[in-house]
């Protein structure tokens, strides 16, 4: 383990320790770090079901887009893609996934929507430290590489969106790839489709404008714009494919088109090798900048 992800388990495990309301092992873990040996961050900021000792429920007040509804089964959901990721790829995805309920903290707003007591911070700050030493420990052993934020929706409850702020969190692997990363047949969304998922923007030759579901906080301030940040992709499953019985369906089909995506786009991640950026996943010379 590297020495940041040491630092940030360190403080977490002291922020979880101080809010406990009667002692240390009575506190939940509130938030769930794992380090990778590849060049992807999942993140899960909405399945939670944890209550934060001191910390009252959020009443809205002020917050723009204010909602405390969970996120059903995402967290476990980003956990089984992470196992199947490993079968697939021979490596394990870094992890970032809330245990906290929504209805304390959303961590995927910016701080003056996020919370409202200022207990609540540390937990807030402890999962966007996570998420940027993960960012920063992918770019420092392989220059790139992609963040995928893992959500759920109940508009379109048979369908799954796209959000990159319309191309805003990818701009160098849209520089570097084109619009084959986001639609064509490796991209995520045209795995998924392949594999029989309604998708929204459609998979097909353009990109597509995202609507309904653009992105949040995780992948604004964790993005390709942000100076640790990675390409960052946010993904919202309909209701229907988080459902008790189809979750390790929906699981390997996401691991599956995350794995396509690794070999075509992203590089190498083998735990053997030192530092540095190297070739695709599929071993082949990696595409040079523009």
């Amino acid at each position: 383990m590297t020495p940041a992800m040491r630092a940030i388990l360190a403080a977490l495990a002291v922020v979880t320790a101080g809010l406990a309301s009667a002692s240390a092992a009575d506190a939940a873990p509130l938030v769930t770090v794992v380090e990778g040996t590849l060049p992807i961050v999942l993140s899960a900021p909405h399945g939670g079901r944890a209550a934060i000792p001191g910390v009252p429920v959020r009443t809205g007040t002020g917050a723009r887009n204010f909602v405390t509804d969970r996120d059903t089964a995402t967290d476990v959901l980003t956990e089984k893609t992470a196992a199947a990721l490993e079968k697939a790829l021979g490596g394990r995805p870094y992890l970032v996934i809330a245990r906290f309920d929504r209805k304390y903290i959303d961590a995927n707003r910016a701080p003056a929507d996020a919370y409202e007591s200022p207990a609540a911070q540390p937990v807030y700050d402890a999962y966007h430290g996570a998420l940027s030493n993960a960012c920063r420990a992918v770019r420092a052993r392989w220059g790139r590489g992609l963040l995928i934020d893992v959500h759920g929706q109940s508009k379109e409850t048979n369908t799954i969106f796209r959000g990159t702020m319309n191309g805003r969190t990818v701009g160098p692997l849209l520089e570097r790839f084109g619009d084959r990363a986001l639609s064509g047949p490796d991209s995520l969304h045209g795995r998924l489709a392949a594999l029989g998922y309604t998708v929204s923007p459609p998979a097909g030759a353009s990109r597509g404008r995202e609507v309904h579901y653009t992105g949040g906080e995780v992948i604004r301030a964790h993005g390709a714009a942000a100076p640790h940040g990675l390409d960052a992709i946010m993904v919202e499953f309909g209701r229907t494919f988080r459902a008790t019985r189809v979750l390790d369906r929906t699981a390997g089909d996401f691991a599956t088109a995350i794995a396509a995506f690794a070999r075509a786009f992203l590089p190498a991640a083998d735990a053997r090798e030192g530092p540095g950026p190297r070739g695709p996943l599929t071993g082949s010379p990696e595409q040079p900048p523009p």
